[in-house]
C-alpha cells in the first residue's frame, strides 16, 4: 500500500505524492502468541491472565540496562499450551525492541456473492463455508479486497509497537501424572486456595516407602531451549527399492566404504583359521595397490610368520592406511588379548603350540609424562607419546630396542627385535614352562617376563629423558628367579648394598610376576565355569573333573546301556 508516516503535521512536506498519516504517542506491546486465538478470553487465560499481562506491561524492555548497579526486573510472559492444566509447563518469551507501527485498515464488508473477474455474469451466493465466521482476513485475502476496492478503503495509524514478546522456545515435554498419588494429593489439596484444603495435605516422606510409584521428574527434559534446524536430506549414494513379494523397502548405500573383515579370535580359542574367510571380496577402488600389497605380505610372512603391524611398515613400500589394511586381511589372523597381541600371524600358524614362537611375543607399554615424570625435566608438552602415522615412522629400524636409543612411533615391540645386550640375555633363558600360558605370559616364565617389563620400562624412561641408563642396577635386577610363585621368598630381595632403586625395581618385579599369575588364573577359573555352565565338562566325587562322556558312562548310560552320544567331548588335559 503506497503512502507515508509522519509524527506530526508540521513534518508534512510541501509537495506531497501519497497520503501522510499521523502516528499517536500511544505505547503499544506486541504479543506473538504461537496459537492461532479464536477465544480472546482463551487467549488471555494461557498468558497466566490480566495479572501477568499487568506485569509486563508495568515494565520494558532494556530496563535492565539502565542502572547496572540495581537492574531492573526485564518484562517476561509466561505461556501455556495447556492452561486447564496447572502442571504444564511454561514457555518463556523473550522481549525485544521494535519500531513497527500498528496500522487500522477498513475494507468493504463481504456480501458473500462472487462472479468470475471481468464478466458481465450476475452474481451467485457463495456458500458459507468460505466466508470467515470470526471477523478476521488472512493476509491474501486483505490483499484481494485492497486490490478489488482501490478507492474504497481507510486506513488508520493507531499507534508504535515498542515491544514486541516472542515465544520461540522449544515446548517441554509433560509427566502424565495420573499414576503418581503424590502428584495428585498435591493437585486436590495445594492448588485449591483454601486453608482447609491445604491443611489435609499430608505426603508420606519415609524412605523407601513401598507404595509411593513414579518419582517426581526432572525440572526440564529438554536440554536445549533453542530448536536445530536438522535440515535433514537424503544423501546422494543411497538408493531405495521395494522388495516385489514381501514389500520390504530397503535402502543400499552405494557410496559407502567396503567393511573390513578382521580376524581378531581370543587367547583360548580351540583353533586358528587356516585361510581367509568365505565371504571376504575386495570392493576397493585401488585395484592392483592392493594385489601388489597382498603379496608383498604373503613374501614377509613367508620369512617371519608373525609380526607386528609396525614391523610390515617399515619393512612395506609406503602403502596407504587404507590399501595396508585391506591386504592384512587376506594374508593374516591376530589374537585379541594373550602374549601375541596385535600381530600379524599368518594364516595356519598357531603360536601357542611350540615354543619356538615365543620369540614373537610382544611387550607392549605406555609411556607419557606421567611415567617419565621421575628423570625428565619440565617440559609445556602434555606427552612425548606420539601415536603418528605409521607408514611415515621416523626410521626403518624404529621396531628395533637397541638399548641406545628408543623412538615414539608406536609402543609395541617383539622379544626377537629387543637386541640390547642385558634384555636379549634376560629373554634368552633356557628355563621355560613346560604349557603355554596363553593368556599373559606365553612360553616364558612370570618372573621373566615381569624382568624383561621392568628393566626396559625402566630403561626407556632414562632414554627418553635424555640420561644414562643405570647398566649395574639393572644386572642385580636380572638375577632374580625366572619362575617367580605368589609364595616364594628365596632370591627375592636383591643386596640391600646395591641401593634403594635396585630394591624398588626388584619389588616391582615381584609385584608384576604375582599380578600375571594371578591373572592367568583367575582367566583359567573362568574358562572352566563357562565350560561347566556348558555342559562340557562336570564335576564327579571329590571334585575331580570328568568329560562329558565319562560322566554318562558313569551313571549307567552310554553305548552298553543304549544310550546314544551325538557329540562327544573329550576330556580335557590337567595343563
Amino acid at each position: 500500500m503506497p503512502g507515508r508516516i509522519a509524527v506530526s503535521p508540521e513534518l508534512e512536506p510541501k509537495e506531497q505524492h501519497a497520503p501522510t498519516y499521523v502516528v499517536p504517542r500511544e505505547r503499544i506491546v506486541s504479543i506473538e502468541h504461537p496459537c492461532i486465538v479464536r477465544n480472546f478470553d482463551n487467549g488471555i487465560k494461557s498468558l497466566g491472565g490480566e495479572p501477568q499481562l499487568k506485569h509486563a506491561l508495568e515494565h520494558k524492555v532494556g530496563d535492565s540496562l539502565l542502572n547496572l548497579e540495581k537492574p531492573m526486573e526485564e518484562p517476561q510472559l509466561g505461556l501455556s499450551l495447556r492452561p486447564h492444566d496447572r502442571f504444564a509447563k511454561k514457555l518463556s518469551s523473550v522481549g525485544v525492541q521494535s519500531r513497527n507501527v500498528l496500522m487500522k485498515i477498513t475494507v468493504p464488508k463481504r456480501t458473500g456473492r462472487k462472479r468470475k473477474r471481468g464478466s458481465d455474469d450476475p452474481f451467485i451466493m457463495q456458500s458459507e463455508t468460505d466466508i470467515p465466521d470470526n471477523g478476521s482476513l488472512t493476509a491474501l485475502d486483505l490483499l484481494r479486497s485492497l486490490k478489488d476496492n482501490p478507492d474504497d478503503y481507510q486506513v488508520e495509524a493507531i499507534g508504535t509497537v515498542n515491544e514486541i514478546h516472542r515465544f520461540r522456545n522449544l515446548p517441554d515435554f509433560q509427566l502424565g501424572s495420573s499414576d503418581n498419588t503424590t502428584l495428585r494429593d498435591i493437585a486436590k489439596h495445594a492448588l485449591n486456595p483454601r486453608y482447609d484444603s491445604i491443611k489435609n495435605l499430608h505426603i508420606d516422606m519415609t524412605p523407601g516407602a513401598a507404595h509411593i510409584g513414579a518419582l517426581t521428574a526432572p525440572p526440564f527434559f529438554i536440554g536445549q531451549a533453542q530448536p536445530y534446524s536438522y535440515a535433514y536430506q537424503q544423501a546422494a549414494g543411497v538408493s531405495i527399492t521395494t522388495d516385489a513379494t514381501t514389500g520390504t523397502i530397503k535402502t543400499t548405500n552405494k557410496q559407502a566404504p567396503p567393511k573390513k573383515i578382521v580376524i581378531a579370535i581370543a587367547a583360548d580359542a580351540p583353533s586358528v583359521p587356516s585361510a581367509p574367510p568365505s565371504n571376504l571380496t575386495s570392493k576397493t577402488p585401488f585395484g592392483s595397490f592392493v594385489e601388489r600389497c597382498v603379496a608383498d605380505l604373503s613374501a614377509l610372512l613367508e620369512t617371519r610368520p608373525i609380526m607386528t603391524k609396525r614391523v610390515a611398515q617399515n619393512s612395506l613400500p609406503n602403502y596407504s592406511d587404507t590399501v595396508f589394511k585391506e591386504a592384512t586381511q587376506w594374508v593374516s589372523y591376530s589374537f585379541s588379548s594373550g602374549p601375541w597381541r596385535d600381530t600379524l600371524i599368518a594364516y595356519g600358524i598357531d603360536p601357542r603350540s611350540d615354543p619356538k614362537y615365543r620369540v614373537y611375543q610382544t611387550l607392549m607399554f605406555q609411556l607419557d609424562r606421567k611415567a617419565m615424570g621421575v628423570h625428565a625435566a619440565p617440559s609445556t608438552s602434555a606427552s612425548k607419546w606420539n601415536r603418528s602415522v605409521r607408514h611415515l615412522s621416523d626410521s626403518s629400524k624404529s621396531h628395533e630396542f637397541t638399548g641406545k636409543a628408543v623412538t615414539n612411533n608406536g609402543k609395541t615391540w617383539q622379544i626377537i627385535d629387543i637386541h640390547d645386550p642385558l634384555l636379549a640375555r634376560v629373554l634368552a633363558t633356557s628355563t621355560l614352562p613346560s604349557t603355554c600360558d596363553v593368556y599373559t605370559n606365553g612360553w616364558y616364565h612370570s618372573g621373566t617376563i615381569a624382568k624383561a617389563r621392568t628393566i626396559m620400562r625402566d630403561h626407556m624412561e632414562f632414554l627418553f629423558a635424555g640420561l644414562e641408563p643405570p647398566e649395574a642396577e639393572y644386572e642385580a635386577v636380572a638375577l632374580l628367579p625366572d619362575a617367580i610363585g605368589d609364595e616364594d621368598v628365596e632370591g627375592m630381595v636383591p643386596d640391600a648394598s646395591k641401593g634403594a632403586r635396585v630394591a624398588r625395581l626388584a619389588a616391582a618385579v615381584r609385584g608384576q610376576a604375582r599380578m600375571n599369575n594371578k591373572d592367568s588364573r583367575r582367566r583359567v577359573e573362568m574358562e572352566r565355569e563357562w565350560k561347566v555352565l556348558k555342559g562340557e565338562i562336570v564335576e564327579g566325587e571329590g571334585g575331580v573333573e570328568m568329560g562329558l562322556r565319562d560322566a554318562v558312562e558313569e551313571e549307567g548310560g552310554g553305548a552298553e546301556a543304549g544310550g546314544e552320544m551325538e557329540t562327544v567331548v573329550e576330556e580335557e588335559d590337567e595343563g
